[in-house]
């Protein structure tokens, strides 16, 4: 998509597209030159060069680095299936040279589909068009503990990961307690804070932290972990029943609408933190969409049916405390609007979340963010 705009708005005119899984294409694309050779060769006027899979190369960052000083009327765009690995060999060449995006998982929006159908098998583009949907999970899922675990970041105790991902997905929504995930797992509790921090960074997990306000009764130490994907939540469950059999169902509601703001965090690329907000006394926001001390959206998930705007207890208590102009509710199915004080707060059904993104823009736009 970003390669078809950069041509139909003229300012590339080809495409050619570099897969480095084949074996000839990584030996070719040893020698920089082998760049301009190309444009030779194959007469190219304008081109970009899309370089997938850029991590199987010997020294991708490197090669990138000598392909960009070359300063040819080119753009190159290096993409992968392994965030650390192409970190790990691309970022100390190009550092000031690359603008970098994170590719998450598909939008509702992006599927076209409706996202209760999204909740059990979640949105890899591989799954989503899928006809098997278990058995891709199964091996994605296997994939990711022998790849990106085991030969990559040389995990010493996968199983232990194996078993925290499970307790991860009992839990998640849920403040985490490092010491009760030590004794379960059967390792120490640093060794479980090692363990969390590389299924964040290789996109298993988002970790939220709680948002500190000027309240001294606000819970302001651990954080909780959502999954990135539900299908990925539910392979590690091992748990595919139909959403009417679920007990879990609002929850995977909520993890939902925490993955849809990080991809449009990620998408728009919007400089942003996400928190959750609770108090001592069990009041609570599910999250917080935080640009800064003046621009900040409560958002709180309630799959319930509503005849009308409700505004709950613990979510008035925010509105009451930090006066936010705008807030949301995710439903399912009032839409309306209703206002509270200083604050209008949006109903809106989880089938059609992309109106919060929107409004969300809107503000955005009017403060240049």
């Amino acid at each position: 998509m970003l390669c078809n705009q950069l041509i139909e708005n003229n300012r590339f005119q080809e495409l050619l597209l570099l897969n480095c899984d084949e074996l000839l294409i990584r030996e070719w694309l040893i020698d920089p030159l082998a760049i301009r050779e190309a444009i030779e060769v194959l007469n190219l006027k304008q081109p970009i060069f899309f370089i997938d899979e850029v991590q199987r190369l010997t020294n991708p960052g490197l090669l990138l680095k000598s392909i960009i000083d070359l300063k040819l009327p080119i753009k190159i765009i290096a993409s992968g299936s392994s965030q650390l690995e192409i970190k790990s060999k691309v970022q100390e060449h190009l550092t000031g040279r690359q603008i970098e995006f994170v590719i998450l998982p598909l939008s509702y929006t992006e599927t076209q589909q409706n996202p209760y159908s999204l909740l059990t098998y979640g949105c890899y583009p591989g799954i989503v068009q899928a006809q098997n949907k278990n058995l891709l999970l199964e091996q994605l899922y296997t994939e990711y503990f022998e790849k990106d675990l085991i030969q990559f970041l040389r995990a010493k105790n996968p199983l232990a990961i194996q078993k925290l991902l499970s307790l991860i997905a009992h839990s998640s929504g849920q403040l985490v307690n490092y010491q009760q995930l030590a004794t379960d797992s059967q390792v120490s509790a640093h060794d479980i804070k090692v363990y969390l921090d590389m299924l964040e960074k290789t996109f298993v997990l988002a970790k939220i932290t709680p948002f500190v306000g000027n309240k001294r009764k606000e819970i302001t130490t651990n954080p909780i972990y959502y999954f990135i994907d539900n299908g990925f939540r539910n392979q590690a469950l091992r748990n595919f029943l139909a959403l009417e059999s679920r007990y879990d169902l609002g929850l995977l509601i909520e993890s939902a609408v925490l993955q849809e703001i990080l991809k449009f965090k990620h998408h728009n690329h919007i400089a942003c933190n996400i928190h959750f907000w609770r108090t001592q006394s069990g009041a609570e926001i599910d999250f917080i969409l935080y640009i800064n001390d003046y621009i900040f959206f409560p958002i709180e998930a309630k799959h319930q049916s509503m005849q009308r705007p409700k505004i709950t207890k613990g979510y008035r208590s925010f509105l009451q405390a930090y006066k936010p102009r705008t807030g949301f509710v995710i439903t399912s199915d009032l839409l309306a609007t209703e206002a509270f004080e200083e604050t209008t707060v949006y109903f809106i059904p989880f089938e059609n979340i992309d109106l919060m993104f929107k409004n969300i823009l809107q503000h955005a736009e009017t403060y240049n963010l």
